[in-house]
């Protein structure tokens, strides 16, 4: 005890010191006053610590030092003069401890020696959440972007007494704060911690820091000032007085009414979260108890406390506790620990949104919502990272793109930073002089709406004595800075420059008057209206500007004063001779005489200004016109010129001149809409016609929207046939895909069509799903955007025509549909702006109302939660942006609705029909089929199975895609998930099926050739088969109806196809494509396009290849008879002496033979020798001896070797020498020698021994050696990737062994002297169906009829992949080998556009049969290491994993894994392995990560030489041997890839393109060159593959 009284007694010496404490007693006083009795006594009743200490306990100790330290004690006691000290600490302007100059030093002794204290009160009992703190570490906030403000925290709450301050509270005042601010940060500690756990973007430090500071203001609040208001502002003054900024931005907004902004990080959430849960009760006897309550139970709380709850405060309560509610269940979603029970949850699994129910899809809506917004904030909430944004969307060409980060600023900017706000307006600035007027005009408002709320949105209240704060001038400051720059844009600009910028001006100032509170708008206007004092010295340029933003000033904003102003401002130009400073004039002046009454004094003298006009053009002739009119003037003489002269032409011509200003053009449009208002009807066809022109092709925006607005209005005077003619006109600038032309139709094409008669308006509709289907963005973006405004007006169209209710829902559910299928899409750009429409102009429409917005939402909530979550996996950063705005305005609607109107209404759930099928492709016969059953009142979910395994597929998330593309728009019709398999033959997959749907009936979809053919039908009926479910049998007209009695015990409904839907079929689509033929009468055009973007069906058969039994068979011989011997020697010139010597040396003999005939096709000869067994067999002691030395272990001796050579295509010599060395392998041999019988050695046999890596070793004898110690094997497969009927081809096949000779020479050279065995993937493939169908106890060659065996077949590499084994299920896992772009890491992920692995091996589990699993090699194990847990975890059984090629290594693996595993060769000790076809660009390969293809059916592939890639044995065998290697591959590569296009031409008379590479070889791929280089598809791959070549040999020279 007395070592532990020394220590502390030097830890609080030491704490004075490092504080520099200046008291009257030091540092040896203070240490002799310590060493007293009552010190030492005192401070050991203190220990052992086993409850709270309490502040006045360690008070009693300290007292009698105090008392020498400060013999006039302070008049209120120490305990809160200790108080009122740290608060002075902390705001020393306040006031507080007045006496702090004289017993300061005691104050400080006094909380020194408390905070130790604390410090070990706080080791030695259990964290309490309502009293202490865990902060982060050191290593833990390092971590964090805040780290440095999170340094300064810990040091500042330290050195300044915060706990000690707050534990002080506790005893010396009424009131709890510690309780509060500790269950604070515990609640938002807690979550935080979790969040960050499951990968949530979450700054620690900040959200720590933020909560343990958020209340410190109130120890700033003095007597008399409202705490509850006052505590924020003091807050953010301690935390920005200590540079703590972004601590300060978090911990000062933590009001619940903070919670109105639109969007918060996960920070501010998570604090106002926590604060939302702590809260003060009173107890019995009165006093503060704080209470961490759930969060539901906290909102009732606040609710009881509330006085005068009228229901406009209610409503604000509950629109922050749904939003408060929202993120709560986002974090439980995640696994947080929101009930607080110490532990981290299980994070609710994920759920397809097809399962979901109405509120699980509602709640899912929300929650990704809230997850995108709280991602989008981080992003913007980091300087950096914000820094990263605005320079992106500087750099970008594209107006899409652009106008994506502008709406991220829009909807995200209110929570930014001054400095972010700052940056954001000069790059807004900057876009004031962008080619686009849409750009520069949503930059303009977004400046306005940026400085006008330039403050958070919930402004604190400040103390009644505050100075101005300099912050609150910024926006002030801000808005005369633009105002100048855009009144008066830079001399360096180029006139057009300054033209665009000076005409935001108004967009500016109106966005401001729109945005800004009430009580600043003075001020602004003040800052703009300055700029109108001085006419006279004004130019023209910035009085045009001027004139035209005063048009658009309310004259709510301003009185009598500055209205003369303006007048006057008018007046000076409206007799100037620039046509376009008189006719702002008087558009102005006409704005004014519309807001005063006629007796107004200024009426008369506006009256004098316009008459005063001379009326030399005709659109002046119009204003004055109406600005007379107005005054009650004489304008007869003006309305002659207006009404009884043909003046349209003129008009006509103004208007479409280039140097007619475009606020001429403007007043043009207006005097051609008073025409046709005045009855002129003779003309009122060409005008609308005019309007219509305008739209497409005027320069100017505001030109294009006041004609559009005014055909708009012209349309409803038109007859029938005008207007179709009007809008077909117009519809054709959209059809053109022409973006300057296209861009402003929507909004007018989609109001004006509504004035069509139904059936043209149903015309319209078919025209606008076909241009959904067009290859051009613009054309398909401005289709979407006319069926938004179509579905934004159309509640009007029941006005105007009369039809039944339900043909017109009929037409908004197709319209909405088609909006939807764009969210489907397969091109990003038009899911893009899918994301927009629906989100911008549906859900935040102004012109929709709620109930508008509720029936659209009621039928689509489904599919936008669907198809916003599967598009998800294939978006770039700028569809993030997109798809977060759409959310957001979503969120907003569904938040808002549920306020005012209560809970949704929505469809009671339907019947189920569960619709398995191949659908490759999804027609129109099986939409039909589909239409068909939803309308008998059923919910169709579509099955993309995987169960018809014999027939050839596209892969399966092509086909998904396909049928979500023609679905998309088709209510109560899904996609079935595609992780739960549903095989109809398997009862425990139908079981699982129906108790998905618990109460509801589920029926299964099937055609009639189904039901009389399928085994499952036939099978013998057992609970939950497929006999007992319910039914819909479909069937083709003519069909016979399915005999009686069906196998089916469940409920039946029979369906017949309607004729025009009978002669679809996949085969005719294939025929068609193969074509180029149109296919919009078998698929959607949308689809149709989809296909032939991505070179589909191609060349294309719809049945597997099955796997044949070869025309070769090897046999082995041991002991051959004479005859044997006569056959194989025969015609060998030294016949007789090969024939004696292979029989007396007892040589053993292999045989080639043909398989069936027994024709021998060649032979080998050969011995396996010990070493001691050498000189027996060479008969020469020093080359025995020589040999003996090389080998050092079992030896093969290879004595014959012939073989037909007649063949051009097989090369029988390598097969015969590979096959007996592989097998030599196996019995353990490590050298091999060939000694020839014969004494001689042809330049054939030569050859084959040097592609094989012999050496002649020996220079007197033809003795050729290899090491066979660690064999290099090359899988011979290049045959094998090329598409029929080329692989047949002899030119391709002679190319094919040309190459792989070459590659032979070039791969020996890598380890020259060793050993590569060729093993040929026909062999291996004999092999393994031999093996396969062993295993499986069924014969080799199909049976009629087929019966299967029990065991599946079950590839999962390259091996046997789209192949199938005679009577025997086989169904490929689709895997790859995926490298990142830098080819620092590869992972096995299934094979692009098939599913996830887990899912395909869950199809597997399905097919309820063990398992036989086949690769091509076992070395390694890498594909096999990903596949065996989910195998393990699926319960999936295993018969037998075969292998091509196993090594030693990979036998040792499968071991250690418990898994057994036969092959067709076994190879004990490989060095290194090579697949033939990967090594060849354009052909093989292996896939590299990115984005996108380089070419439509084409993936980025990486070839493992150069010069693409340094292959991982370059520094094992050096550069030149790869070097050599690589020239070979691309040298190989080429002869082959010319030769196929020389065939292909020759076949299909057209060039064989990267585009249509996929006809003539199976899976190929790009050589990738990054994102920045792009192929051209209508190139050849050999004009690439010898630039590649070229730049090889370059980087040798």
């Amino acid at each position: 005890m007395n070592k532990m009284i020394r220590q502390l007694n030097r830890d609080i010496l030491e704490a004075l010191s490092a504080r520099q404490y200046g008291g009257p007693a030091g540092r040896r006083t203070l240490q002799e006053m310590m060493k007293s009795p009552a010190w030492t006594d005192g401070l050991s009743g203190l220990f052992p610590i086993r409850e709270r200490l309490s502040c006045a306990r360690v008070l009693e100790l300290c007292e009698p030092i105090l008392d020498q330290i400060c013999p006039r004690p302070p008049e209120q006691g120490w305990g809160p003069f200790a108080y009122q000290y740290v608060c002075h600490l902390m705001f020393p302007d306040n006031g507080f401890a007045p006496e702090a100059d004289l017993c300061g030093s005691g104050a400080e002794f006094y909380l020194t020696v408390l905070q130790l204290l604390l410090d070990c009160e706080r080791s030695a009992l259990p964290f309490d959440p309502m009293l202490d703190f865990q902060f982060l570490t050191e290593e833990e906030y390092e971590a964090c972007d805040k780290a440095r403000e999170y340094r300064r925290f810990l040091a500042a709450w330290r050195g300044e007494f915060l706990y000690e301050l707050m534990r002080l509270g506790m005893e010396f005042t009424p009131f709890k704060t510690l309780n509060h601010i500790a269950g604070v940060h515990y609640i938002a500690m807690t979550a935080a911690r979790c969040l960050a756990a499951a990968g949530a973007e979450v700054d620690l430090a900040l959200i720590s820091g933020a909560a343990a500071a958020h209340d410190v203001g109130k120890f700033g609040c003095r007597p008399g000032e409202r705490v509850p208001y006052l505590h924020y502002y003091y807050t953010d003054q301690w935390l920005l007085d200590r540079k703590m900024e972004d601590i300060s931005h978090i911990a000062s907004n933590h009001s619940t009414w903070d919670l109105e902004l639109e969007s918060l990080s996960v920070e501010s959430l998570l604090l106002i979260y926590a604060d939302f849960r702590s809260k003060s009760e009173r107890d019995r006897e009165g006093r503060e108890v704080v209470v961490l309550y759930p969060l539901d139970q906290s909102f009732q709380v606040i609710l009881s406390k509330l006085d005068n709850v009228d229901r406009k405060k209610r409503r604000r309560y509950e629109f922050v506790y749904g939003k408060l509610h929202d993120f709560e269940d986002y974090m439980r979603r995640l696994g947080v620990d929101v009930d607080l029970t110490g532990r981290r949850q299980e994070p609710i699994p994920p759920k397809d949104p097809a399962l979901m129910g109405q509120e699980e899809t509602l709640n899912g809506l929300i929650l990704l919502s809230v997850e995108h917004n709280l991602q989008l904030m981080h992003m913007l909430s980091n300087e950096q990272r914000f820094g990263n944004i605005i320079e992106a969307a500087r750099s970008t060409k594209s107006w899409q793109q652009l106008r994506a980060y502008l709406n991220v600023f829009e909807e995200y900017f209110t929570y930014l930073s001054v400095r972010q706000k700052t940056q954001a307006l000069s790059f807004l600035y900057e876009l004031l002089m962008h080619r686009e007027g849409d750009i520069r005009r949503q930059a303009g408002a977004l400046i306005g709406q940026i400085v006008a709320r330039f403050h958070l949105v919930y402004r604190k209240e400040v103390p009644a004595d505050a100075q101005n704060d300099p912050a609150e001038e910024v926006p002030f400051t801000l808005w005369g800075q633009y105002l100048d720059m855009i009144i008066f844009p830079d001399h360096k600009t180029t006139p057009q420059q300054r033209s665009h910028i000076s005409y935001t001006l108004k967009l500016v100032v109106e966005s401001m008057l729109n945005h800004a509170r009430s009580g600043d708008i003075p001020r602004f206007l003040d800052a703009l209206l300055r700029y109108y004092n001085d006419p006279e010295n004004t130019d023209d340029d910035t009085a045009f500007t001027l004139l035209d933003a005063a048009r658009y000033l309310p004259p709510k904003h301003y009185g009598e004063t500055t209205r003369e102003k303006l007048v006057d401002f008018a007046a000076h130009f409206a007799v100037s001779e620039d046509p376009r400073l008189v006719t702002a004039a008087l558009q102005f002046l006409r704005e004014t005489v519309r807001n005063i009454p006629r007796s107004h004094p200024q009426m008369a003298r506006i009256a004098d200004l316009a008459q005063a006009v001379p009326s030399g053009q005709l659109t002046t002739v119009f204003l004055k016109c109406r600005i007379l009119r107005r005054a009650g003037r004489d304008v007869s003489d003006l309305e002659n010129t207006l009404y009884h002269t043909d003046i349209t032409s003129e008009v006509f011509l103004d208007n479409l001149k280039i140097a007619t200003p475009w606020v001429v053009k403007v007043a043009g449009v207006e005097l051609l809409r008073d025409q046709v208002e005045h009855g002129m009807q003779a003309h009122i066809l060409h005008i609308a016609t005019h309007f219509s022109n305008l739209v497409k092709v005027s320069e100017r925006v505001v030109v294009r929207h006041t004609a559009g607005s005014a055909l708009v209005h012209t349309l409803s005077l038109l007859r029938r046939e005008q207007r179709n003619e009007v809008v077909v006109e117009l519809g054709k600038g959209l059809e053109m895909g022409q973006y300057e032309i296209s861009k402003y139709i929507p909004q007018y094409l989609g109001e004006a069509a509504l004035y069509l008669h139904p059936s043209e308006l149903d015309e319209q509709v078919l025209w606008l799903k076909t241009l959904l289907g067009s290859p051009n963005d613009s054309a398909v973006a401005g289709a979407l955007n006319t069926i938004a405004v179509l579905l934004q007006h159309y509640p009007a169209y029941r006005e105007r025509f009369s039809e039944k209710p339900e043909v017109y829902e009929q037409r908004r559910r197709e319209l909405l549909g088609l909006l939807l299928q764009g969210l489907a899409h397969y091109r990003e750009t038009v899911r893009q702006e899918a994301l927009l429409v629906t989100g911008k102009l549906l859900f935040e429409s102004p012109l929709l109302n709620m109930e508008e917005k509720a029936r659209l939402f009621s039928l689509s909530y489904r599919k936008l939660l669907f198809l916003t979550q599967e598009s998800t996996s294939r978006q770039d950063g700028l569809t993030f942006f997109y798809r977060a705005a759409a959310l957001a305005h979503i969120n907003r609607f569904i938040a808002l609705r549920r306020l005012d109107h209560g809970p949704f209404t929505f469809e009671k759930p339907r019947k189920v029909a569960f619709f398995p099928g191949t659908f490759d492709p999804f027609t129109l016969s099986h939409k039909g089929i589909v239409h068909a059953i939803r309308d008998l009142g059923f919910e169709v979910y579509l099955a993309v199975d995987e169960f018809s395994w014999s027939k050839k597929a596209q892969p399966h998330l092509i086909r998904r895609q396909i049928v979500n593309l023609s679905i998309a728009g088709d209510f109560h019709v899904h996609l079935f998930p595609d992780d739960i398999p549903v095989n109809i033959a398997n009862p425990a997959d139908l079981r699982r099926l129906v108790n998905l749907f618990p109460d509801r009936e589920v029926y299964i979809v099937a055609g009639s050739d189904v039901v009389a053919n399928a085994s499952s039908y036939k099978a013998q009926p057992r609970s939950y088969s497929i006999h007992q479910m319910n039914h819909v049998i479909f069937r083709r007209a003519g069909e016979a109806e399915p005999p009686a009695p069906l196998p089916i015990t469940g409920q039946v409904i029979q369906l017949q196809l309607p004729p025009h839907l009978e002669d679809i079929s996949s085969t005719r689509i294939r025929e068609n494509v193969d074509l180029n033929r149109d296919i919009s009468n078998f698929i959607d055009p949308v689809i149709q396009d989809f296909i032939y973007q991505n070179g589909l069906y191609l060349r294309d058969s719809q049945d597997k290849p099955m796997l044949g039994a070869g025309d070769l068979e090897f046999q082995w011989v041991g002991q051959p008879d004479p005859m044997l011997l006569d056959r194989i020697a025969a015609g060998q010139p030294d016949r007789e002496a090969i024939r004696a010597a292979i029989s007396d040396q007892g040589d053993r003999v292999l045989l080639l033979r043909r398989a069936g005939r027994g024709d021998i096709l060649g032979y080998i000869a050969y011995r396996s020798l010990t070493t001691s067994q050498l000189f027996t067999a060479l008969g020469d002691t020093e080359l025995a001896n020589r040999i003996r030395l090389r080998a050092a272990g079992k030896t093969l001796l290879i004595t014959a070797l012939a073989a037909d050579s007649n063949q051009r295509f097989k090369d029988y010599h390598q097969l015969l020498l590979c096959e007996l060395l592989a097998r030599s392998l196996e019995e353990g041999c490590v050298y091999g020698v060939f000694c020839p019988h014969s004494g001689q050695l042809d330049s054939q046999l030569e050859d084959v021994l040097l592609r094989t890596g012999f050496l002649a070793r020996e220079t007197d004898r033809p003795i050729w050696e290899t090491d066979m110690r660690a064999p290099a094997t090359l899988i011979q497969n290049l045959e094998t990737t090329i598409q029929e009927p080329l692989a047949q081809n002899p030119r391709v096949l002679a190319a094919i062994r040309r190459s792989h000779q070459s590659l032979q020479r070039a791969l020996t050279g890598l380890y020259p002297g060793s050993l590569l065995l060729t093993l040929s993937a026909d062999i291996i493939h004999q092999r393994l169906l031999e093996k396969i169908t062993a295993y499986n106890n069924v014969p080799a060659v199909p049976t009629v009829p087929r019966v299967l065996g029990e065991n599946m077949c079950v590839p999962y590499g390259k091996l046997l992949r789209g192949k199938t084994v005679p009577n025997t299920v086989t169904k490929t896992i689709h895997t790859d080998k995926v490298f990142s772009p830098d080819l620092s890491e590869s992972v096995m992920e299934p094979f692009p556009f098939y599913a996830p692995i887990p899912s395909q091996i869950r199809t597997i589990k399905s097919f309820d049969r063990p398992v036989i699993l086949v690769d091509d090699l076992m070395h390694p194990g890498f594909r096999f290491k990903t596949l065996d847990p989910i195998l393990r975890r699926e319960g999936v059984p295993i018969r037998m994993v075969l292998v091509g090629v196993l090594s030693g290594y990979g036998k040792d693996l499968m071991d250690a894994w418990e898994r057994p595993v036969d092959s067709v060769y076994y190879v004990p000790t490989l060095r290194q392995w090579f697949i033939e076809a990967t090594l060849y660009p354009f052909i093989g390969g292996n896939t590299v990560r990115r984005p996108g293809s380089p070419v439509p059916g084409l993936l980025p592939g990486i070839n493992h030489i150069l010069p693409y890639a340094k292959p991982p044995y370059q520094n094992e065998c050096g550069r030149e041997a790869v070097f050599r290697m690589s020239k070979a591959c691309l040298e190989g590569g080429l002869d082959v890839i010319r030769t196929l296009e020389q065939e292909y031409r020759i076949l299909y008379g057209r060039n064989l393109t990267l585009a249509r590479l996929p006809e003539a070889v199976i899976l190929p791929l790009c050589p990738d060159k990054g994102t920045c280089l792009h192929y051209d598809p209508t190139l050849s791959a050999s004009v690439y593959l010898e630039n590649d070549l070229e730049v090889l040999l370059r980087q040798n020279q």
